[in-house]
């Protein structure tokens, strides 16, 4: 289980999406995002592996993903996807990050199988009180790359992920539509692997009328 296809046999597409960065002084920069088709050898299998899974609630293990998550130890991932991660995550199309081998096979080493599930009750349950699904936010700095892979079927798949550029730390009034500031849409497809920097503003693609017949279901990488 866990294996991927061959590097060069990926179908990979690599995007520059405008973002603002406020922890120098560059203001706003061109960040990265790579897009990879047909990741997996055998995706139905990590698939029902994912549904299978014991799901945790609370942010001590989702922050604040809508939804729960999986997350399982598995040292066969570890052994099978971090050659992978390296090679990708030392291309030179990263050009705001600087690879540290320490650091990310500290991540690794650490890694979790980690699949987000989200369900119709969820993103209800969740959006209340505003007028649109706000999901945008910049992952947790302790990383410098974040990684996904759709795990939903073909006939499941509808929104994806969205890539923005957003000013941080600006005060976005209650009603805002972030939707102004997309950049960059990954649209969700079974066994796609998107890779990106943490630090990008970015957000799942959710609305009150989704995931009614099947849950979301994404693997997520923090390396």
């Amino acid at each position: 289980m866990f294996e991927p296809n061959p590097l060069n046999n990926y179908n990979l597409t690599v995007k520059r999406v405008y973002d603002h960065c406020k922890t120098n002084d560059k203001g706003f920069i061109w960040r990265k995002v790579f897009v990879i088709d047909n990741f997996y050898k055998n995706p139905d299998e990590i698939r029902d592996y994912a549904l299978s899974c014991e799901r945790k609630t609370g942010e001590k293990y989702c922050g604040g993903l809508v939804g729960s998550r999986v997350m399982e130890d598995n040292q066969e991932m570890r052994d099978n996807l971090r050659p992978i991660f390296s090679t990708l995550c030392n291309q030179k199309e990263w050009n705001n990050l600087e690879y540290n081998d320490q650091e990310f096979q500290s991540k690794w080493d650490d890694m979790k199988f980690m699949v987000n599930h989200t369900t119709h009750d969820d993103i209800m349950d969740k959006f209340t009180n505003t007028v649109y699904c706000y999901t945008h936010h910049k992952d947790n700095v302790g990383s410098k790359w974040a990684a996904l892979v759709y795990l939903n079927k073909d006939e499941e798949c509808i929104g994806g992920t969205n890539f923005y550029r957003q000013y941080e730390d600006h005060a976005y009034g209650y009603d805002y539509n972030i939707k102004n500031d997309i950049m960059f849409t990954s649209e969700m497809k079974y066994n796609r692997m998107v890779l990106y920097e943490s630090r990008q503003t970015h957000g799942a693609i959710i609305d009150r009328k989704m995931f009614k017949e099947y849950p979301r279901l994404a693997q997520v990488f923090f390396m």
